[in-house]
């Protein structure tokens, strides 16, 4: 069938059918770029103070958060990396499903 996929699931009395469209998205630079300021800037991994193994206190990055600098003309945030990235994907979908086909120019390779 294409781009459909069909799911089956069981009730009690009958087999219903349901038919979902697969739409492939690019996840380039979704988690890298603000969904909420629009910034061009790549978002930097925040950083805290950790004891390392070897005693000294340093400053360490930190994979899952990321912070929008005020430096570049960004909002100051820290976001989650994963949650940014379904926003901007959530994104490109709806534009995609609207019709409009350009893809957002902070997102492109």
């Amino acid at each position: 069938r294409g781009l459909d996929q069909t799911k089956r699931c069981r009730s009690s009395e009958s087999i219903c059918v349901q038919a979902r469209e697969v739409v492939v998205v690019d996840e380039f630079r979704t988690s890298k770029k603000h969904f909420d300021c629009q910034t061009t800037d790549d978002l930097k991994n925040q950083r805290v103070m950790r004891k390392c193994r070897d005693g000294v206190v340093r400053k360490v990055p930190v994979h899952k958060v990321l912070h929008c600098l005020r430096k570049h003309g960004g909002c100051g945030k820290s976001v989650d990396r994963d949650v940014n990235a379904a926003k901007n994907i959530l994104s490109i979908l709806q534009n995609q499903l609207t019709g409009i086909s350009e893809w957002p120019l902070r997102l492109r390779r």
